[in-house]
Parts: structure tokens; sequence; C-alpha cells
């Protein structure tokens, strides 16, 4: 009985590698994680403070608030009397004209410098506004008083020259008076500018 043989005809020497499509796929090591590069944080915003030029105008208006007060009792020392008297001569003139006038300004310019050290936020625009009007009413009448006073009480300025007139003009009225009522017009103004309002 003659057995079949059938040859194979591949070539094992020939054929190229053989690729196993079942055998697992080789993982690829995992790259580190990286963390994200942190961003900065927001900046703390700051709260802006009241201007410089109202804590300066204020301080000036203090101490042009004090001469306005002082100088009816100290002047003549200095041979400065408007009206002929002596140093620290206590009278109505001196009191309403010169010394009352004088500490409302000298008040009302330390309530403007406590202010001013306030942030904006907390800047209260009443007190500002108040304190500028008083002292805007102290400067008015730091002006007028010598042109009134005559009127309804009697003499304010000794006649004298031209020159003297002027200087008493300068120290005792328009000069101080004009100084505060600017500045007490610059913080009512302050006080009503959009943006600079604090808490009512």
């Amino acid at each position: 009985m003659t057995s079949l043989h059938h040859p194979l005809d591949t070539d094992t020497d020939t054929a190229g590698p053989i690729t196993d499509v079942m055998a697992p796929v080789a993982k690829r090591p995992a790259a580190p994680d990286t963390p994200p590069a942190s961003e900065p944080g927001p900046t703390p915003a700051r709260t802006p403070g009241a201007p410089v030029s109202l804590a300066i105008g204020a301080f000036v208006t203090l101490l042009v608030s004090a001469w306005a007060g002082l100088v009816p009792y100290l002047g003549p020392t200095f041979g400065l009397s408007a009206d002929g008297s002596s140093s620290w001569t206590w009278d109505r003139a001196h009191l309403i004209d010169g010394l009352l006038p004088g500490a409302v300004g000298v008040v009302a310019s330390l309530f403007v410098i406590a202010a001013s050290r306030r942030p904006v936020g907390v800047l209260s625009t009443a007190s500002l506004r108040t304190w500028g009007l008083a002292l805007f009413a102290c400067g008015a009448w730091l002006c007028v008083a010598p042109v009134v006073w005559p009127v309804v009480v009697g003499p304010y300025f000794l006649s004298t020259s031209p020159s003297d007139t002027l200087v008493h003009w300068l120290a005792y009225a328009s000069g101080p008076g004009l100084v505060i009522a600017a500045f007490g017009s610059y913080a009512i103004g302050r006080a009503g500018r959009p943006g600079r309002a604090g808490t009512q």
C-alpha cells in the first residue's frame, strides 16, 4: 500500500518574521505628571487715599486761621495795630471779627485733615462739605467785616496812609480771608467730585 506524501511548499528559511496579532501590545511608560505652571494670583487692590493736596491745603488753612484769630491781639506787639489798640485788648470787634472766625477755621481745618487721612471709600462727603462750607463762611466774613462793621457798629480801621491801610487789609481781613475761603471752596468741590465720594 502506497502512502501519499505531499511536500510543504513553505520555506521557513526565506519567510519573514511572523507577527502574532493576538499578543498583547506593550504599553509605553507614562510620562510623569508635570504640574501646570502656577499663574500669578490677582494683585490685591489698593484702596486709594484722599489727595495729598487736601491735607496740605488744610494744614496751610489751619495756620492762616490761627493768624487771623490772633493778629488783633498779637499784632500791636509788632507794631501792627489796625484800630490803634494795644496788645491783648479784648473787645467786641476783636472777638467777632478776628477770634471767632479764626477759631472756627482752625477747628474746621483739623476736621478736614482728619478726613483726608481716611481712604476714599470711607471719606465722608457730608462731613467734608460741611467743614468746607464753614471755612468758606469764615473766610468770607473776614473779607467783608471791615466794610460791614463800620455800617453796623462803628469804625474798624484807623484812618491812616494808603500803604498802612493796605497792610491792615492784607494782615487782618482780605489776606487771610481769601485764603480760607478759597480752600473752603476747594473742599466743597472735592466732596462733590465723582469718584471721590465716600459714605454719606
